[in-house]
């Protein structure tokens, strides 16, 4: 059975976010049985060690995963932006992951203006 301490460290060397059972996070707990007064708890030692998880309301069920992240790491700023609805939030996410074309698609585009250049030319040769 591991403890908060080691949780904490798992998610941190698993790149700061880490899927568990409610039942591995009940028992880091050293709690018996699952409820809601335990599950506020659960949530509170999670809040006091830096980690955040999701959902937020964690699940009575022992077999529920959550996923667990580090607070304010990249990882956990992205959770946590997509899981509060906000206006600023929403602006951050299509600045960064929105639909007016990522990096990718310019390349792409600009490969297909060069082939497209390149084919012209040829043509021009051959006549």
């Amino acid at each position: 059975m591991a403890s908060m301490e080691e949780i904490k460290e798992n998610v941190e060397n698993n790149g700061n976010v880490l899927t568990l059972s409610m039942k591995e996070l009940r028992d880091a707990c050293g709690f018996k049985k699952l409820g809601s007064d335990v599950c506020k708890k659960i949530a509170q030692n999670l809040a006091d060690i830096g980690l955040g998880h999701v959902p937020k309301e964690l699940p009575n069920s022992q077999d529920e995963p959550v996923r667990l992240y580090t607070r304010n790491t990249k990882v956990g700023q992205l959770i946590e932006r997509v899981v509060s609805p906000n206006k600023q939030h929403d602006l951050t996410l299509l600045e960064n992951f929105g639909t007016q074309g990522s990096d990718s698609d310019k390349i792409i585009k600009q490969n297909k203006e060069y082939a497209a250049t390149i084919q012209k030319i040829r043509e021009l040769v051959a006549d």
